[in-house]
């Protein structure tokens, strides 16, 4: 006798309840596939496969022994992926293998009520690695579809069936909504985030790199990923304008540019001598793990936790492993002082393998040059009236990239430019150094904030010029507009916007696209600001609004509790209005106790439809036939099957012959 033959009928599932289980378990998965390693992503599909075919040929389950296996097999696998079964990568690995295999077993409801529980601790998991509204919409509707599943198997509330119990699940949620809001906004929060308690925090991270090199840069060209968020106080800039300043480079090998060791002693702050144009704005961050925050050019304002070093970066004190906001003051039009001779000599250094027709090429335009900015303009002339090109898959350099780029490529992106421009300014004697950062941003009118991506990844170069200071220019800027061979990099030279689509001549469709596109974008927005930045500060702010704050934390447990005991009671009100209301059933019964009760038959508090009839029966004999009828269909209908439309109509035919009168009345 096979083990399934022992279980009651009652207590088997259904097909189409093991196929729900089923597709819910792979849903809740899918978003780990951008997580999973793919050994690990391979094996669920696997057993979800197997799975679903065997709804179709049973015979395919594999028996308890092959059972077993699997499950060493799918424990080896996280061990082979991970090396370890803890933590955050390797836990939830294991947890998703599991549960994945928990679906080879589903003999008994109780089995399909554990594989939904588990997929609601599946749902917690995943804002370990994303806290993403659309992601949390994503598992809300699998927290409906399980809650149903799971009101259907247990056959409560009159919900027999999958629609009948989808409504009674969606009457649940809409409960839940009000008690939901009181707790998040009263709960008591941490100071530190929960979910980075005990989580290994070397995952690699988005970001520019603190050097630079060819092909570097050009790699997050082509990456649409979020950099930033920045929300301008008063007016947003001109496109050429928004130079996004982040990590400042000094040092050159020949090859690769890097901050370097800063001068003996460089430590006071940033001045500048002009400052005009001031403008304020917010700046949302996405963690990076390095410590610079970007801010216009030129920053002049420090935000808590950050200060401006000498060469005008803005620095965090710590890495910014979370999101981060801020808000920074910036001037566009700046000079600033002259630095002092060791700066200039850092600024000045060269490689060793500068070659003679790099200097040839530089003492040509020295001959022509009266001073320091007219050398300047000749060189961008040069990359301007000369045969270089903008690509985005630039050859292959040698190991003296510079020169096989001014002389033999002359192809490259932002990074090429900036560096062989830098380099031949200090062969002229004029001190340089590279900023990396970004470029431009998309304007969402939707959420009225600009967007900044990875694809806005960009490369300057700033050159010493007596009289002015450090001034800013942009190499990759000079190349002819008819030598760039790729069409998208068009807006990310210094005079254009970086936007994704040419809407003059996008069809309707690309320009809906684009829209819903920034609208969900200004959704993530406001949830990563009015949900996910809810902090503790924001909940004092709210009880010195309240005249709470002298209580602290005491106020605000207070204020809970009275807040969700009258939720509580105001949802209590409302369902027991929506009983009396939407039951037809009691509708009826209710109608015939008034009915009695008129006739001086009214029924007590304590009794029960079956004992009021008796007592109807013993008092009043000639109302016994009438009143044993209605309660003969009632009762069965309100406690024991479901009531149907014929059910009802019987019921509400026998009430309305049924006009009883008082005893003695003709």
């Amino acid at each position: 006798m096979h083990k399934t033959d022992l279980i009651p009928a009652a207590e088997r599932p259904e097909r189409h309840q093991i196929l729900w289980t089923t597709l819910l378990v792979a849903a809740a998965c899918a978003p780990f596939a951008r997580y999973l390693d793919g050994q690990v992503t391979a094996f669920l599909a696997l057993i979800l496969a197997i799975r679903l075919v065997a709804l179709r040929w049973p015979a395919v389950l594999p028996n308890r022994w092959i059972r077993a296996l699997l499950a060493f097999a799918g424990l080896g696998n996280c061990l082979a992926a991970y090396h370890t079964v803890t933590g955050q990568d390797g836990g939830s690995a294991l947890l998703a293998t599991m549960l994945v295999l928990k679906l080879l077993e589903l003999d008994t409801k109780r089995d399909l009520r554990l594989v939904l529980i588990l997929i609601g601790f599946l749902s917690v998991v995943q804002f370990l690695f994303d806290e993403s509204f659309l992601l949390t919409f994503y598992l809300g509707v699998i927290a409906l579809g399980l809650v149903t599943l799971l009101t259907e198997l247990n056959g409560g509330l009159g919900a027999a069936g999958l629609r009948p119990a989808l409504r009674v699940s969606a009457r649940l949620a809409l409960q839940a909504i009000p008690l939901t809001l009181v707790l998040f906004v009263l709960f008591p929060r941490l100071t530190a985030p929960l979910w980075s308690l005990g989580i290994d925090s070397s995952r690699g991270l988005m970001g520019l790199s603190d050097s630079m090199e060819p092909g570097n840069i050009s790699e997050l060209v082509v990456n649409g990923e979020l950099a930033f968020r920045a929300r301008f106080a008063d007016r947003r800039p001109e496109a050429n304008q928004l130079y996004w300043r982040g990590p400042v480079l000094w040092k050159m090998d020949g090859r690769r540019w890097t901050p370097g060791a800063p001068p003996s002693g460089w430590q006071q702050p940033a001045r500048l001598i002009e400052a005009s144009d001031p403008i304020e704005y917010e700046v949302v961050m996405e963690p990076t793990k390095q410590r610079w925050l970007f801010a216009l050019d030129m920053p002049v304002s420090e935000p808590e936790g950050a200060a401006i070093s000498p060469d005008y970066q803005l620095l965090s004190n710590q890495p910014v492993t979370a999101l981060k906001r801020y808000n920074a003051r910036s001037v566009l039009s700046y000079r600033t002082a002259e630095p002092d001779a060791r700066v200039r000599a850092l600024a000045l250094e060269l490689p060793e393998n500068v070659t003679p027709r790099m200097r040839a090429l530089v003492d040509g335009w020295r001959a022509q040059s009266r001073d320091d900015w007219t050398l300047v303009q000749r060189a961008l002339a040069h990359f301007n009236r000369e045969n270089f090109y903008y690509t985005l898959l630039p050859p292959k350099l040698g190991a003296n990239p510079a020169d096989a780029f001014l002389f033999e490529t002359r192809r490259g992106f932002c990074e090429h430019y900036a560096s062989s421009f830098a380099l031949l300014m200090r062969i002229a004697g004029i001190p340089s150094r590279i900023v990396l950062g970004y470029l431009g941003g998309e304007t969402n009118e939707f959420g009225g904030y600009t967007i900044v991506r990875q694809s806005d990844a960009h490369a300057w170069v700033e050159v010493l010029i007596a009289g002015r200071g450090w001034v800013r220019v942009d190499p990759t800027a000079a190349v002819d507009p008819s030598r760039i061979d790729n069409r998208s990099a068009t807006e990310l030279l210094g005079a254009g916007v970086s936007v994704r689509f040419d809407l003059g001549e996008a069809a309707a469709l690309v320009r809906w696209m684009r829209d819903l596109r920034l609208l969900g974008d200004t959704l993530e927005a406001s949830w990563q600001n009015w949900v996910l930045d809810f902090s503790a500060q924001d909940q004092r702010r709210l009880m010195d609004r309240l005249g709470l704050s002298a209580w602290r934390e005491y106020g605000l447990a207070v204020l809970m509790v009275l807040a969700v005991s009258l939720t509580l009671g105001g949802i209590l009100l409302v369902l027991m209005h929506e009983r009396t209301e939407r039951d037809p059933l009691e509708r009826l019964y209710a109608r015939l106790c008034r009915r009695l009760a008129g006739i001086g038959l009214p029924r007590l508090p304590h009794e029960g439809p079956g004992d009021y009839g008796r007592r109807i029966a013993a008092a009043r004999p000639d109302l016994a036939p009438d009143v044993g009828s209605f309660l003969a269909l009632y009762v069965p209908a309100r406690y024991g099957e479901r009531s149907t439309p014929e059910t009802l109509q019987r019921l509400s035919d026998l009430l309305r012959d049924f006009k009883p009168k008082a005893q003695g009345s003709r």
